[in-house]
């Protein structure tokens, strides 16, 4: 029997008839015309602060819209007698060291000492976004360039060829640096419109989703709150931490730079979807949840004697937190606290082990880092990490990316930075410059397990610092645990707890 004699065939196309009738085809893939809107509205308000102070200022936001989550916040400085310019690596993000994102009377993120943590968010920015946006926009600038010869008096060489071979790093400014082939020096200074003087002072923006890693992945529905939004910047202090001076002005220390508080304002951008496409999302998303990371801090002072050996001359073992939580990630660095504004990162920097390059064979080394970590009763790694390749590797496993920094600048290994100068700063030297202070360890806690009642205990030998003094000295350690959190907005009210 054929299928076209079948007794079922009509029945089966009557079946299947109904059911194409029945179905709802969704209209973003039917064949024909679209009948709903779905252009997208941007209205940006300018919000000035409703408190500020040289310490302090809060903004909130109007709900309504959806809240774009690259909106900004532009901080100026005031004008100083006293010259000074904005951190490199840092640049505006200096003048935060705290930030709070809050709905209502509940907290849905902060980072303490933001200054610190947003100076390692900043090795992983390419070169193009550091030196064509971030210079601009942030003033962090952090990019790099091959010094050539491209200026100086014997800038085609002895054999009167141009010079083509590039054999050191530098900071990229914008600019050409002056180079000298004879004694491979090649400065560079700092832009005008990063730098304080009697009559300018920079003025830029800060993202709010750098503010506030949340923002990354996740965009408020402004539109069904109920409660007040608002952010909290708390300031650094005006004196030694949100300047570096020239090597010639090192002395003003108890220079004050302060905040124009005129030009804090914040640009605030909301979206807006068609009416009906608003109402309907709100309808079916009564009850919505959002998973992201924060941050916590744990910090601590390390005592370090002139010889840059620990005081305790051991391995220090330091309990980070993170007690009952999921924790993905942990980031550690140690800052030296001495003389801050004498140098070209100021006091947002990772510093590594000394290297002695000199003496005799058996005398040149680079110091080393041993660590590990423990949680749950077991280490992280099974036999604890010395080599800094091997800490290198496990930086680029944690972030999930390359960094864009040199070897110099990482674990203070080869020479391959400029000996020319920035603001009179060498660019080479491991206190005023950019070596050996991208020293950044990462861990990236790959078990998935809540982290029982003992929580992380980080394990450290240092061997040794390169100490800035000849005395004793005072280093700080700064380790940020990653956790993931929810928050779950219910009915136009928002709450977050951990996961």
């Amino acid at each position: 029997m054929s299928y076209s004699t079948s007794s079922d065939q009509s029945q089966m196309m009557a079946s299947d008839s109904k059911v194409a009738q029945a179905s709802t085809v969704p209209d973003l893939v039917r064949i024909g015309q679209i009948p709903t809107n779905t252009a997208i509205d941007i209205e940006t308000d300018v919000l000035d602060p409703v408190v500020h102070s040289d310490t302090f200022c809060r903004f909130q936001f109007q709900n309504k819209g959806i809240l774009h989550s690259n909106s900004k916040i532009v901080l100026r400085l005031n004008t100083n007698t006293n010259d000074a310019f904005l951190p490199v690596g840092v640049g505006i993000h200096s003048l935060i060291e705290r930030c709070s994102l809050r709905v209502g009377t509940k907290t849905i993120s902060e980072i303490d000492d933001f200054n610190h943590y947003i100076a390692y968010k900043s090795m992983f920015l390419s070169n193009e976004q550091q030196k064509q946006r971030e210079l601009y926009i942030s003033g962090r600038r952090l990019a790099h360039k091959p010094y050539y010869s491209e200026g100086g008096d014997d800038w085609k060489g002895s054999d009167n060829l141009l010079q083509t071979e590039a054999k050191f790093l530098g900071i990229d400014n914008g600019t050409a640096a002056d180079a000298d082939r004879d004694d491979d020096e090649a400065d560079v200074n700092v832009r005008e419109f990063c730098q304080v003087s009697s009559d300018f002072g920079p003025e830029f923006a800060v993202s709010i989703q750098d503010l506030f890693p949340f923002l990354y992945q996740n965009q408020l529905p402004l539109f069904m709150m109920k409660e007040p939004v608002t952010i909290e910047l708390f300031f650094s202090k005006a004196i030694g931490e949100r300047c570096c001076l020239a090597a010639e002005d090192s002395l003003n220390l108890l220079t004050a730079y302060t905040i124009d508080q005129s030009a804090t304002e914040l640009v605030a951008d909301y979206q807006y979807f068609p009416q009906e496409m608003m109402e309907q999302y709100a309808q079916q998303n009564a009850d919505l949840s959002f998973t992201f990371m924060d941050y916590r801090l744990a910090k601590r002072t390390i005592a370090v004697n002139a010889s840059g050996s620990e005081a305790s001359s051991g391995q220090l073992i330091m309990n980070v937190g993170g007690a009952g939580r999921l924790v993905t990630k942990v980031i550690t660095a140690v800052s030296d606290d001495s003389d801050k504004t004498n140098s070209m990162l100021q006091n947002y920097h990772a510093r590594g082990m000394m290297r002695t390059y000199t003496g005799t064979e058996a005398d040149r080394r680079n110091g080393e880092l041993t660590t590990n970590i423990k949680y749950n009763d077991h280490f992280l790694y099974p036999v604890d990490v010395t080599n800094s390749a091997q800490q290198f590797h496990n930086l680029v496993q944690a972030a999930g990316m390359v960094p864009f920094i040199a070897r110099e600048e990482y674990n203070f290994e080869g020479q391959g930075l400029t000996a020319g100068f920035y603001e009179g700063h060498p660019q080479k030297n491991q206190h005023q410059g950019l070596a050996n202070n991208f020293f950044y360890q990462a861990y990236k806690l790959n078990r998935n397990e809540r982290i029982n009642s003992r929580g992380l205990e980080l394990y450290n030998t240092y061997d040794k610092f390169a100490n800035r003094n000849a005395s004793a000295n005072t280093m700080t350690q700064r380790t940020y645990l990653e956790l993931i959190r929810v928050a779950s907005l219910r009915d136009g009210i928002m709450d977050v707890y951990f996961a």
